[in-house]
């Protein structure tokens, strides 16, 4: 998730500072000034290139979001590349951690920033969902939307909640070791079903089929 080779223009050494800052500080807490001062640039700089602090969030939301789906979109077709991004994860974690602490702090803020980020991964992940299913390497589900909803929670949850999952595994702090431990549980209750039978499925669509006939929305079509 680093910036492209070669992109130490300016505007992208403006972006990375508030992209840490924000991070670290949240957006409202962030000023202009402390971004140009850790982008060792004046104020009136940041302002010439993003116009106000909010094109700056725009710009930072941008530029996650577009290196996420660039990866997430060719690891959810094929396997090798999912291998060779996990692998590359867990010898250099810290290449990741200024992102992921952007997306952290933003799904938490109650901010349009957070509204937009979860959004643009919601949309994401449909969208893989969606590309799974026609290539034939993920199975159709009822309704992709909620399907999708669930597991981005589950990813920004995990985020969110890192620590205390490293917890319960008895680590002391979410990193490499935590990763590394969730990587194949993970992997595994996509691929395989966690219930012996349909049973409960079943008796979950029969709840919903009768909650639906009493007026109640169900899965878009």
């Amino acid at each position: 998730m680093r910036s492209v080779d070669g992109d130490v223009t300016t505007r992208a050494r403006i972006r990375d500072a508030a992209i840490t800052l924000f991070g670290q500080r949240g957006f409202a807490r962030a000023t202009v000034r402390d971004i140009a001062s850790a982008a060792e640039v004046s104020p009136g700089l940041v302002i010439h290139h993003f116009g106000t602090k909010d094109g700056l969030r725009r710009t930072c939301d941008t530029h996650v979001l577009e290196t996420a789906h660039e990866s997430a979109t060719a690891k959810s077709q094929d396997p090798t590349e999912l291998r060779d991004a996990l692998s590359g994860y867990l010898a250099n974690p810290g290449e990741y951690e200024r992102e992921l602490a952007y997306i952290r702090r933003s799904v938490v803020d109650d901010s349009a920033a957070g509204d937009s980020l979860f959004d643009a991964y919601f949309s994401l992940t449909l969208q893989i969902l969606q590309d799974g299913a026609r290539a034939g390497t993920m199975r159709r589900v009822d309704d992709p939307e909620a399907t999708a909803a669930l597991m981005v929670t589950q990813s920004l949850g995990l985020l969110v909640l890192g620590r205390h999952v490293a917890r319960g595994l008895g680590q002391e702090g979410f990193g490499v070791e935590t990763i590394d431990r969730l990587a194949v549980p993970a992997a595994d209750l996509y691929t395989h079903p966690l219930y012996m039978d349909s049973a409960f499925l079943k008796a979950t669509r029969e709840a919903a089929t009768t909650r639906v006939g009493k007026g109640s929305h169900g899965p878009r079509r």
